[in-house]
């Protein structure tokens, strides 16, 4: 509970590391999402194994303009991307799915067999085919995920929020999405406060049957409080001029600056493409 909670005040708080001044942060978050939709194109069309390592690069020197927390940021990156860049494709480097030569022999049978639909060679290793996919494929989650990230921790959420509009999402969506977002926080601290407060008046051996009541307890009463911020962010809204209508308007324009960053950021693509 308590790592989860802090998993959900780090990704809340960094609407307000956003608000650092530098060259990234200052870019207009339109911008920055189409930059987002199209450098996911480009990363999921590049298939070279070079031009991705040089979209890493890139990526990894605007993480240095934008001064972010480098290692504890990549850490994270480096955790998805092992998941579901890696382990989730490894099975693809075998020679049982990719064929090719095999440089690293893992079993060996008496001769090839048939199970089902399947072809089982009678040697099975990874193949450099096989290894190149994997690369590939690593390097595609690890890239997009870096961007996204770098576009998260670089833009204010309600900021990020209003530039779906450029995709015609309805206000209303938009609206759901920021209280639901704000709401995730404040039940997170609410859990953690209710796991402190149940802590402090735990002492001793205490039966297995009295620890189930006790949480049964504390999560009817946490239920019971998020309604009650539910009806009071309604009432706020009410109260406020809510009628049922929600208008997001976002006063930040294109300038200058903008313009030639979406420019570096296509140009950038078409090379990446045609590398």
């Amino acid at each position: 509970i308590i790592n989860s909670s802090k998993a959900v005040k780090s990704i809340y708080l960094q609407a307000e590391n956003a608000t650092r001044d530098n060259f990234i942060q200052e870019i207009n978050p339109k911008v920055k999402f189409i930059s987002l939709i199209y450098m996911a194109i480009v990363i999921s069309v590049v298939s070279n194994l070079v031009t991705q390592v040089f979209i890493t690069a890139f990526i990894f020197s605007l993480y240095v303009i934008a001064r972010l927390k480098i290692f504890g940021v990549y850490k994270k990156i480096f955790f998805l991307a092992f998941i579901f860049g890696f382990l989730v494709v490894l099975p693809a480097s075998l020679n049982v799915i990719t064929p090719g030569k095999i440089i690293f022999n893992i079993i060996s049978f008496n001769k090839p067999s048939h199970f089902l639909i399947y072809n089982i060679p009678q040697n099975i290793g990874f193949t450099i085919n096989g290894l190149q996919v994997v690369s590939i494929v690593f390097l595609r989650v690890f890239n997009s995920v870096s961007f996204a990230l770098l576009i998260v921790y670089t833009t204010p959420f309600p900021s990020f929020i209003k530039s779906f509009k450029m995709i015609r999402v309805p206000d209303t969506f938009l609206m759901i999405i920021s209280l639901a977002y704000k709401y995730i926080f404040i039940l997170s601290r609410t859990i953690e406060e209710t796991y402190f407060a149940f802590k402090s008046r735990l002492s001793g051996n205490i039966k297995s049957s009295s620890i189930r009541r006790l949480i049964g307890g504390r999560i009817f009463f946490i239920f019971k409080r998020s309604m009650i911020i539910y009806q009071d962010t309604y009432h706020a809204m009410v109260s406020r001029g809510y009628r049922g209508k929600v208008v997001l308007h976002s006063q930040n324009h294109f300038t200058l600056k903008d313009v030639v960053v979406l420019l570096i950021i296509f140009i950038s693509g078409i090379v990446y493409i045609l590398f």
